[in-house]
């Protein structure tokens, strides 16, 4: 059974209800937008590592090749892993995989998210620019925006890497 106090603890009954609930939502809505762009990172990550495959001329690998091979993939996503969403947006513009991306407007998406991370709390809570409920849920519909963008690029990066993450291989012992 969940014990909704937990959760709710913050609920009173009084006028300011909705209030709260709008508050609680449009930093809820930053949060998640923060976790899917952390999953289009890693996506990103995976599909230009795998890549590094198809740089290989061999049609025929000895396991010894093979492992080389794993080597530099490994390599090459622990290195992206610990690049910035920019950074990423940056080695995108290389890659035969994802050759579909509109880079200026993934380019958008980053600027966006450095917004939200590096301004949005100084512009818009801290110096309380939103001034009313009506601000905030007005913001909070600019951010279910940039969430559908960031799904949808995500849902293709999914797709991107289940197309690509499987070879076939001959390997001779």
């Amino acid at each position: 059974m969940i014990d909704k106090q937990k959760y709710l603890y913050w609920a009173k009954n009084d006028d300011k209800l909705t209030d709260e609930i709008v508050w609680r939502e449009m930093y809820s809505r930053i949060g998640y937008i923060f976790h899917l762009i952390q999953m289009v990172e890693y996506n990103i990550a995976n599909i230009l590592a795998i890549e590094e495959f198809e740089k290989e001329t061999l049609k025929t690998f000895t396991y010894d090749e093979l492992a080389n091979i794993k080597r530099k993939i490994t390599n090459k996503y622990k290195k992206l892993t610990k690049m910035t969403f920019g950074c990423l947006a940056r080695e995108i513009e290389g890659s035969q995989y994802l050759q579909e991306i509109d880079i200026d407007a993934l380019n958008d998406l980053v600027k966006y998210r450095n917004y939200l991370a590096h301004n949005c709390f100084k512009e818009k809570l801290i110096d309380n620019k939103l001034h009313n409920i009506q601000d905030i849920d007005n913001f909070v519909d600019e951010l279910n925006c940039f969430e559908g963008t960031i799904a949808i690029l995500n849902d293709f990066l999914v797709e991107i890497f289940k197309q690509k993450n499987i070879k076939s291989i001959f390997v001779f012992k």
